[in-house]
């Protein structure tokens, strides 16, 4: 169970990474390189769907079972905000944010994700035995 929570928040932390990654690049490559500008992959709400069928109930359950583990209220909290804040672009409607909007609010819930996931690693490390991945 150490190690599925763990590699749980790793990956959960690669997924928000990547988030970021494409909310900040794809406005670049596109400008750089417009004929990229057709992939609909890269301009689209697919990515961010997508990324957050995995996003969501990966960073649930490790998030979860770190609690069970550390007991700090605050890491679970902080996550299960981000996971809330980073999926509300897809239930707020887009007149309301705009682009830009739902790229500032992905990109600082990414933050908050990241770091929630990467105390959680942390914290469960320091509470339990080594566990080499």
């Amino acid at each position: 169970m150490i190690k599925a929570q763990l590699l749980a928040d790793r990956v959960a932390v690669l997924l928000s990474s990547l988030c970021v990654i494409h909310c900040l690049i794809t406005p670049i490559l596109i400008i750089a390189i417009p004929s990229i500008g057709g992939v609909s992959l890269l301009k689209d709400e697919t990515f961010h769907q997508l990324l957050l069928f995995f996003v969501v109930p990966i960073g649930i359950i490790a998030l979860s079972i770190g609690y069970l583990h550390h007991k700090q209220k605050w890491v679970a909290a902080l996550g299960m905000v981000a996971l809330i804040t980073l999926s509300s672009p897809l239930w707020i409607a887009h007149e309301h944010l705009g682009h830009y909007g739902e790229e500032v609010i992905t990109v600082i819930s990414s933050i908050f994700l990241v770091s929630a996931h990467t105390f959680n690693y942390y914290l469960r490390r320091q509470k339990s035995p080594r566990v080499h991945l």
